[in-house]
């Protein structure tokens, strides 16, 4: 059974975006890139700025993106167990 998670576990992180919905529609490809990259940990300084004053104009998304990084946390520490 925890091979099968396990499984599971490292596809959704390969293949997230594709698999997980369709949550970014509408952005521009820039916007949906950057956001991911703060979802992974990887945004630098200036993209947390870029991504901070978009919030500010577009509320609504932080929900979006405060989700994301919960069920990446959770799938993380999942994922620890299982190894």
């Amino acid at each position: 059974m925890s091979d099968d998670i396990s499984l599971v576990i490292e596809f959704l992180e390969r293949c997230g975006p594709e698999v997980s919905g369709h949550g970014l529609i509408g952005l521009q490809v820039e916007q949906t890139a950057m956001i991911e990259r703060f979802i992974a940990g990887r945004c630098d300084d200036t993209e947390r700025r870029e991504l901070s004053r978009f919030l500010q104009l577009h509320p609504a998304w932080i929900r979006w993106i405060a989700e994301r990084i919960r069920n990446r946390a959770r799938f993380g520490r999942r994922l620890a167990r299982v190894h």
